[in-house]
């Protein structure tokens, strides 16, 4: 039973959620694993969901091995089904999205890397212009906590194309980056914590984890900026009870 409700190893589940992120509120348990297998489907093809970054991530298994996978998403919570019209289509659910949204953010950077590496300077961040504010603003707070000037004009140039209120969370990146340098490491760490007061995003619907040690549901704090670390979102694995007796007993 208790592998049953264990989530998948987290290569695997960033890979299904990827790809789930590409027909979300669109496609089903079918259309999601043909991705996942790399189909030559014509549907899939004439969508493009072969340019998924996980089109082919389980080549090597059945369509009937990687649905299972999907309905164990579902099963563990990571994603989730709804009706439209009389099909079913795959959703996330607010765990799953919060996983998506941390990956989705870390592309993001991981792109303006690349840009700075190879010198490009793109002319306009239009593309960024109509994402999701709660994964705009995960990103920004990467781009702050990594405490580098060499973002700044890349930020001037988005600051002139985004909505005010976005356009006021870049300014306030730009400027404690240039502060940067004349902090030290404690307050350096305190403006982190107020920044992520506003940047980093809380889900709309609690979300809760099972404590392994004792059982015990217990509220995952989407805001600590703990969990948030440049390997992925960490979900803690067992309720504040159980982590302060592990402490007292070190």
């Amino acid at each position: 039973m208790k592998s049953r409700n264990r989530p998948l190893p987290e290569p695997e589940l960033r890979a299904i959620l990827r790809a789930a992120d590409e027909i979300i509120a669109q496609g089903g348990r079918t259309l999601l694993s043909k991705i996942l297998k790399g189909s030559k489907d014509r549907k899939l093809l004439e969508l493009k969901l072969d340019r998924n970054p996980s089109y082919g991530f389980y080549r090597d298994l059945s369509l009937e091995q990687i649905t299972a996978k999907v309905d164990h998403m579902i099963r563990t919570g990571f994603l989730e089904t709804k009706m439209l019209g009389e099909l079913p289509v795959i959703v996330f659910s607010p765990r799953g999205w919060m996983v998506e949204r941390e990956r989705r953010a870390e592309e993001l950077l991981r792109e303006w890397d690349y840009w700075l590496e190879n010198n490009l300077t793109p002319s306009s961040m239009e593309y960024l212009k109509e994402r999701n504010r709660g994964m705009i603003f995960l990103f920004l707070y990467k781009i702050l906590c990594t405490g580098n000037k060499k973002y700044i004009p890349y930020l001037a140039i988005w600051e002139r194309t985004d909505s005010k209120k976005v356009q006021a969370e870049i300014r306030n990146v730009i400027e404690a980056l240039q502060q940067r340098d004349g902090m030290d490491d404690d307050q350096w760490g305190r403006l982190l914590q107020e920044r992520s007061k506003t940047l980093l995003p809380g889900s709309k619907d609690p979300i809760i984890l099972a404590c392994r040690k004792c059982g015990d549901p217990f509220l995952f704090d989407d805001k600590n900026p703990g969990y948030y670390t440049s390997d992925g979102l960490c979900f803690p694995d067992q309720c504040v009870n159980c982590q302060e007796d592990a402490r007292r007993h070190l």
